[in-house]
């Protein structure tokens, strides 16, 4: 187990490369520091037509994913591989038309911002497509699904490491990516709160050997949401 953990931070570093440059945290949090008002379901916060932010009447949905099951005996491991290879689909057409302009964008900075955010994305969407996918049955993973009208919106890959829970990869669909930063119409807001929440929550019920959530984090909003449910910086004693 521990020189898979280990492997998998390797590559988990290769991925991150292009990222490494800016800031980037280290994680913690006590699950016994959880209160209930900190888990409470997060209503989504939708964009409209003229910017404004929209309270949903429609609640976010969650859904826990193992690979206890080989992809043949197992629908909800077969639907969300299918989701991850849309999602990487959908990743190559968006960067292509912003590249190519027929997606403009005229800020550039916004447009590297964008860009970089969807090729991180994407680079997570295939490391898991390829755990998804293969007839490996792994005990320790698990994936968390965030959902709006039935539609993944987040993502995340998480590993069952003793008596710690270990956040790996967090994706977004690609579509919210680009609509979030724009402040597009249709954009959906607070899902990646919801997932961490629904996590919590997952492991309270269901899971009382965890006693810590680990994330390394190189996105300064994912930062910011799970600071405020009480994550800290790791520190080794």
């Amino acid at each position: 187990m521990i020189a898979r953990f280990l492997l998998k931070n390797f590559l988990y570093l290769i991925l991150l490369i292009p990222t490494l440059l800016q800031a980037a945290s280290d994680l913690e949090l006590d699950i016994s520091k959880l209160s209930p008002e900190s888990l409470t379901e997060m209503p989504p916060v939708l964009i409209g037509k003229n910017g404004e932010k929209i309270i949903s009447d429609i609640n976010f949905t969650n859904e826990k994913v193992l690979l206890n099951k080989i992809p043949s005996e197992n629908e909800a491991r077969r639907l969300l591989t299918a989701t991850v290879d849309k999602y990487i689909s959908k990743s190559n057409v968006i960067i292509n038309k912003i590249m190519n302009n027929i997606i403009e964008i005229p800020n550039q900075v916004t447009k590297s911002k964008i860009v970089h955010k969807l090729k991180l994305n994407n680079s997570f969407l295939r490391k898991i497509f390829n755990d998804l996918y293969s007839k490996k049955i792994d005990m320790e993973s698990v994936f968390y699904v965030t959902k709006f009208n039935n539609e993944a919106v987040v993502i995340t890959q998480a590993e069952l490491i003793g008596s710690e829970l270990h956040i790996e990869f967090v994706m977004s669909n690609p579509d919210n990516i680009l609509n979030t930063v724009l402040n597009n119409e249709g954009a959906i807001k607070r899902a990646s709160v919801e997932n961490i929440r629904s996590i919590g929550r997952d492991v309270i019920s269901n899971n009382p050997v965890i006693k810590k959530l680990k994330s390394y984090v190189v996105s300064p909003t994912l930062e910011a949401n799970y600071r405020r449910l009480g994550f800290t910086e790791f520190t080794c004693l």
